[in-house]
């Protein structure tokens, strides 16, 4: 089975990191490209917060890139068949004034075909292009995927990002609890 990757549904809204957009975009990440970078991308986060509580989890929502927490970035570098497919990319998070090392920006390298596109639903982004880009109203990922991956993202949509079985149970087994599997 695939599955797309999301955030808990009890993610707190105030804890929406704002992305430093200097040496790369989204748009960058959505290229499924090695990514050079001379510095460590940087998230802040500038409200009350429990900074206890906002570091216990394991992935953080941005207005860019989600990224994850330097537990999981430690666990998935270590892992030599998850790298062959995500390269992770440095970053540093700043809550308040202070900085956070060891965070990672998940940089994508390989798309798959994975969208049933019978059974989604999708407009054309431009009606000048009723064969480019898509909107989805409804996305269902096809169940008879037979690649051998780990991550990657959905060839009828950049924007969605696919785990397989593999990384399932690898977030199970090492107990990281904040990432749905849908």
């Amino acid at each position: 089975m695939i599955y797309r990757l999301k955030l808990t549904d009890d993610y707190p809204n105030s804890y929406w990191f704002q992305f430093k957009r200097e040496e790369i975009s989204i748009t960058d990440l959505m290229d499924c490209e090695k990514i050079h970078l001379k510095n460590p991308l940087i998230f802040t986060l500038n409200k009350k917060i429990s900074e206890k509580r906002l570091l216990s989890y394991n992935i953080y929502s941005s207005d860019g890139p989600d990224f994850i927490s330097p537990r999981l970035a430690t666990l998935l570098e270590n892992n030599e068949e998850f790298v062959k497919d995500v390269q992770l990319l440095d970053a540093i998070v700043i809550i308040n004034g202070q900085s956070h090392y060891g965070f990672k920006v998940f940089n994508i390298l390989r798309s798959i075909s994975c969208m049933d596109m019978d059974k989604s639903e999708s407009t054309p982004m431009l009606d000048s292009q009723p064969d480019g880009p898509r909107i989805f109203t409804k996305k269902v990922l096809r169940q008879n995927i037979t690649e051998d991956f780990w991550m990657a993202r959905c060839l009828e949509d950049e924007a969605c990002i696919v785990i397989s079985d593999k990384l399932k149970q690898f977030c199970i087994e090492n107990n990281i609890k904040d990432i749905v599997f849908e």
